[in-house]
């Protein structure tokens, strides 16, 4: 679980810091040499937005930094403690899976007809729809992991 969370924070961080550097040089670029770095904001909105959230959500599952709401469940007894952790699983798997596999589709689709975004140049997008599909998989995998782990008793 912890391979899983840690290559898919990689690819976030990285996508992090690739943001930071180029919108930086852009801005320096711009206000002090006139000459921004073109396509900046596509870059930015079509690689590195999509990575950096997508790519962290297998980590997000790996904290348990989900939302909660612990009204009632502390008030339950272990039988339905035990039913509502098996409900929120499911349910939180089904999301992943069926947002997986639309956005599959989609990226699929963008493949077959090479999408691209019209900046100051063309930018071929459709290789970043696959980072979709692929975080909400790691994230499901990162959930059942997860659950594994807590029903055996171990941590990690």
């Amino acid at each position: 679980m912890s391979a899983l969370a840690g290559v898919a924070t990689c690819f976030s961080w990285l996508a992090a810091v690739l943001m930071l550097l180029q919108v930086s040089v852009d801005i320096i670029g711009k206000f002090l040499f006139g000459m921004p770095v073109p396509g900046t904001a596509e870059v930015v909105a079509s690689y590195y937005m999509i990575v950096l959230v997508f790519m962290a959500l297998p980590l997000v599952e790996k904290r348990g930094d989900t939302i909660a709401v612990d009204v009632l469940y502390e008030r339950f007894g272990p039988r339905l403690k035990l039913a509502s952790r098996i409900i929120a699983l499911l349910m939180t798997l089904a999301f992943y899976l069926v947002f997986a596999w639309t956005t599959f589709e989609a990226a699929m689709k963008s493949m077959a007809v090479r999408e691209v975004v019209l900046g100051s140049r063309e930018f071929q997008v459709w290789p970043s729809r696959f980072f979709l599909p692929a975080g909400c998989l790691l994230a499901a995998a990162v959930v059942v992991l997860r659950q594994v782990a807590a029903l055996s008793g171990r941590k990690d």
